[in-house]
């Protein structure tokens, strides 16, 4: 039996979905399917592990009732589950023995970040009830997770692109590199406050960076330092950007700005001292512009069609047995 390709990890999965999940609203877990759903060269596939990733799909729906789906929906859940369970299992199991294992270091790290998430145990606790979670189930997943991570770059660092790839693709795909009038700025973003006082106050410490800048200081280091916008661990730099993909007032702003120019614009959400460093009219992005970018587009797919094949490999290779049916 072949199984299309679904390799991505199954804590990575339940991170696309809300935390904001009532987790009183969560079924509990178990009864859904058999205990073991499938082996692969000998090792099991949980029913649990498959309801678990089934679950988080319906919480991202509702919760509709499992019986009140359609059945060929209901299959179509079973099998993406079952898929990327069996395809985890594979890439893990060629991971490790490519020596890409995930070390205690590297899974406590990533248990403190996803910690540093919330304020209390209890919080961290509810959390992870809403994705079906718990700390011992998380940090099993994230062994998992982390030695596929691995691997994986360590595979796609053996894929190249040659200078003549690039050409070709930019030759035949101008309509992918043309661009309307576009601006590329780095800003220091600062909340507005509903207290008038409070809010002087931040337009006065906003005027103050404003000046900062304009007398020459580096202008990333004050972003990463004051910026509550998402870009300041980037230096400020919000990249390029059309009219139509910016806030109203401050696309106003920054178009009507020179290259090199600071401003200070208010907007609805606050104050932006802004940055503009470069500026394009519309047309078509030459190849020497956007060569780094597409390299690693095209290092990307061709990473994953290999990464497809292997895959297909592995399948072919390894003893998978489905042990029950949907139908059941």
């Amino acid at each position: 039996m072949k199984f299309l390709v679904s390799i991505i990890p199954a804590f990575f999965l339940c991170l696309c979905f809300s935390l904001a999940i009532d987790a009183a609203q969560a079924p509990a877990l178990g009864g859904m399917f058999p205990e073991v759903v499938a082996s692969v060269n000998g090792q099991p596939i949980s029913g649990r592990d498959l309801e678990t990733l089934v679950r988080r799909q319906l919480a991202s729906i509702g919760n509709p009732e499992w019986n009140d789906l359609r059945g060929q929906y209901r299959n179509e859940l079973i099998y993406a589950g079952v898929t990327s369970l069996i395809n985890s299992r594979l890439i893990y199991e060629k991971a490790v023995s490519s020596g890409a294992k995930a070390t205690d270091a590297e899974i406590d790290a990533e248990m403190q970040a996803f910690a540093k998430n919330f304020s209390t145990d209890a919080e961290m606790n509810t959390a992870l009830a809403r994705q079906f979670l718990d700390r011992e189930t998380l940090k099993q997943q994230l062994a998992q997770d982390i030695t596929i991570s691995k691997y994986i770059n360590m595979f796609a660092e053996t894929i190249s692109v040659s200078p003549e790839e690039i050409s070709k693709y930019y030759a035949e795909n101008p309509e992918t590199f043309a661009h309307p009038d576009i601006i590329r700025a780095s800003i220091i973003m600062l909340l507005s406050e509903e207290n008038a006082e409070l809010d002087a106050k931040v337009k006065e410490r906003a005027e103050s960076l404003l000046s900062r800048a304009q007398k020459g200081e580096d202008f990333a280091k004050l972003a990463k330092e004051n910026s509550v916008d998402a870009t300041a661990s980037g230096g400020g730099d919000i990249g390029y950007a059309s009219k139509e993909g910016l806030d109203a007032d401050f696309s106003n702003a920054v178009f009507s700005m020179s290259i090199g120019d600071i401003r200070l614009v208010k907007t609805r959400s606050g104050y932006i001292v802004v940055k503009l460093t470069d500026k394009k009219k519309e047309g078509v992005a030459p190849l020497e512009d956007v060569r780094e970018e597409l390299t690693g587009l095209l290092r990307q797919s061709k990473a994953q069609a290999e990464l497809n094949n292997l895959v297909g490999q592995l399948q072919e290779q390894a003893k998978i047995e489905i042990l029950f049916s949907p139908g059941e």
